[in-house]
């Protein structure tokens, strides 16, 4: 069991590194001396009765000792990791030698040319998610994986920075690399290596600073960075991201996307699920290249924030669904309303704005501003007072038409009033509503009465409500004009 000193492993989803194996004093039996990844979960730094078994590297207290249990799940090189997942022993597999084809029988390519494709030296896309990898490669398999071009190693056994340099250049043609969950813990170190990708995600990396990430960013030049779900919340001096066009940083904690504002570079930004981001309030001259933003299910709350988005002067591709600025409109009245707020906005919510849609939407919220106005005199002012972009879009589509309201016959019969349930000098009930003139005071008293739930009690009515002036209703044959 020696040679599993310096292996990885993983146990009950936690993982960590064997230091030490061999007998602990005052025990029986063989031991493991290991230090956690999480350095939470440790007890000491390698003593145990004043005797020093191991060090750790990650924290003075990230050291434990477990028994070798059947539950451990070993670590493996890249290597291996390559050659379990995508070698494959072809002489097992009965393969047909025609299958049948729209043109008539097509003939099955030569055991030898599949062998040729699955050999790792063929790879471009090497994924090795979740395999428990750990390390970089030996010398004699430098060039095993010349032409991998993306490197997919989420949820491994990476714990330092400088490890995951040495492996990207080992494989000197990748440009996509993800780090995603893995044991990443803050501050990382740094080394000296020359790193150029096109890609870097580090998603669900909690443990990472935001200082950190920048500089993984910065370090390996990539024009694109993802570090989402990683309860991300301060995002401030983003100095290092100066290079960054597309920034995706869905589902943190993020409050305020102001500061990312000086990146000149930045066109794509992608904060989506981060649902304590209410107020956005994006000021002038202000990210100079972002041209596609995805707000939706954030918790942009109010219109006057979304109005401040036209001093992004490039901005033409927007995702703003499930907010709850949109949770109570109608789809056609909230797409209504951000086209017309929004002219240079080309592209809403993966839908392309055509010239007819927006003449029609502009149109309906010229509309809907004219009929939330009481009052119709000087129309085009009072609706420019509350709503924005109102004189451009009149110029445009002219005055909208505001119909009169039609009175039914029974508008014509019908009073506004308030009706008060009151017993024993205690206000039970204030509702208003609207009741027929002609009714009786004696077709009211069933509901007041299940309000009061007594036969006791005073019935007032106020015409035209919100006055002071009360009535008490105590003649049943009364009519309510």
């Amino acid at each position: 069991m020696d040679d599993l000193v310096g292996r990885w492993f993983t146990i009950d989803g936690d993982c960590g590194i064997v230091r030490y194996v061999g007998p602990v004093s005052g025990t029986h039996g063989t031991w493991l001396g290991i230090e956690w990844a999480p350095p939470k979960h440790g007890k000491h730094n390698g003593t145990k009765s004043k005797r020093s078994y191991f060090s750790c590297s990650f924290s003075p207290t990230s050291g434990a000792f477990i028994r070798p249990v059947s539950r451990i799940i070993w670590g493996q090189s890249l290597l291996s990791a390559a050659h379990s997942r995508y070698s494959t022993d072809l002489s097992s597999i009965d393969f047909p030698q025609t299958i049948d084809g729209s043109r008539g029988q097509v003939s099955v390519p030569r055991l030898d040319i599949i062998a040729k494709f699955q050999t790792l030296e063929q790879l471009e896309i090497l994924g090795l998610d979740t395999q428990c990898v750990f390390g970089t490669l030996k010398e004699d398999d430098l060039g095993v994986f010349a032409r991998v071009h993306t490197l997919l190693l989420a949820n491994n056994f990476f714990t330092k920075w400088t490890c995951v340099e040495e492996v990207v250049c080992q494989m000197p043609k990748v440009r996509v690399l993800d780090m995603s969950a893995n044991p990443l813990y803050s501050p990382l170190l740094f080394g000296n290596k020359e790193v150029e990708l096109h890609e870097i995600r580090v998603d669900n990396s909690p443990h990472i600073s935001w200082s950190d990430v920048c500089c993984i960013a910065h370090t390996t030049r990539a024009h694109t960075l993802s570090h989402g779900w990683s309860a991300r919340s301060d995002i401030s001096s983003p100095l290092l991201l100066a290079h960054v066009r597309v920034l995706k940083l869905a589902y943190n904690n993020i409050r305020d996307i102001r500061p990312l504002g000086t990146l000149t570079c930045l066109e794509h930004l992608d904060v989506r699920g981060n649902a304590q981001l209410c107020d956005l309030h994006i000021e002038c001259d202000t990210f100079h290249a972002l041209t596609t933003l995805d707000l939706s299910e954030t918790g942009v709350t109010d219109w006057p924030c979304v109005d401040t988005l036209n001093n992004i002067k490039k901005l033409h591709t927007l995702r703003i669904i499930h907010t709850p600025l949109l949770s109570g409109m109608a789809e056609l009245a909230a797409r209504a309303q951000l086209v017309a707020r929004l002219p240079r906005v080309l592209k809403l919510d993966g839908s392309v704005v055509s010239a007819d849609e927006r003449t029609d939407m502009e149109r309906s919220y010229l509309a809907s501003c004219a009929r939330s106005v009481t009052e119709t005199n000087e129309l085009v002012e009072k609706m420019a007072r509350v709503f924005p972009r109102i004189h451009e879009l009149v110029h445009t589509h002219g005055v909208p038409h505001v119909p009169h309201p039609v009175r039914t016959a029974l508008d014509s019969r019908l009073a506004h009033t308030t009706l008060q349930v009151v017993n024993k000098d205690e206000v039970l009930s204030n509702t208003e509503r609207p009741l027929i003139r002609t009714m009786l005071v004696r077709q009211l008293r069933p509901v007041a009465m299940r309000i009061a739930r007594t036969k006791s009690f005073g019935l007032y009515i106020s015409n035209p409500p919100h006055t002071n002036s009360w009535t008490l209703l105590d003649n049943e044959a009364r009519s309510l004009s």
